[in-house]
């Protein structure tokens, strides 16, 4: 992901321009901060595995934090662990050295390191998997916030990709950034129709099933005998 450049908003006129151009300085500053919520926590949830740093490095290498506020990101992340860094917790004493174990000790450790390796790999993906939906919730807010401030410009769908191009947002990421953002606008802007059958339901809740009539207040309907 690039910084956001004035190039694509030099059609807008000039306010909305400005307008635009806050709107991408917030969504920048927004993603620094969840890539910093979310690096700190990815280094606590892995704390009983790697070391402060480790773990850090390892956040930077699962999760593509543009490079533009990498640095941004890891000291807003070293001041937020500065807890853990200053009482780092106690590790694992190490065992024998492999020259010293029997061969069928030499195995079982050997097991035993192949299991902590794809447990840690294991719980780094999950970490990585909770920042990427959290970068994606930031990226649909400052989507959404971009598609108001050309409300008067461009159509919705038109302003949302202008935002996925600015941010220079990888295809696979941008499709889901922009269908989420697209839901969202739909709900957040009903149609004058939805609307109003919106308030209509909710005013009139439908009946789960048809009540049934009593017998004795049906209109009785039947031939009169004329004499």
């Amino acid at each position: 992901m690039a910084v956001p450049g004035l190039i694509s908003t030099r059609r807008f006129s000039g306010p909305t321009r400005l307008r635009l151009q806050l709107a991408f300085a917030r969504a920048l500053e927004a993603l620094a901060d969840t890539y910093q919520l979310q690096a700190a926590e990815f280094v606590r949830r892995l704390r009983s595995r790697l070391s402060v740093d480790e773990a850090l490095e390892r956040y930077f290498r699962e999760v593509g934090v543009p490079a533009a506020i990498e640095e941004t990101v890891r000291s807003r992340a070293l001041i937020s662990l500065t807890g853990l860094i200053e009482n780092p917790p106690r590790r694992e004493r190490q065992g024998a050295s492999w020259g010293m174990l029997r061969p069928d000790h030499m195995l079982d450790a050997l097991r035993r390191r192949v299991e902590h390796v794809e447990a840690t790999n294991l719980d780094c993906r999950l970490a990585a998997s909770m920042s990427d939906e959290a970068v994606a919730t930031t990226h649909v807010r400052s989507a959404l916030e971009a598609a108001e401030v050309l409300a008067d410009e461009v159509t919705p769908d038109e302003a949302i990709m202008l935002y996925v191009r600015t941010f220079n947002l990888p295809s696979v990421d941008g499709q889901v950034i922009f269908r989420k953002a697209m839901a969202q606008w739909a709900e957040q802007h009903p149609l004058p129709g939805e609307a109003q059958a919106m308030i209509k339901g909710d005013a009139v809740p439908e009946p789960t099933s048809r009540p049934r009539l009593d017998p004795r207040t049906r209109p009785e309907f039947g031939l009169r005998v004329m004499v």
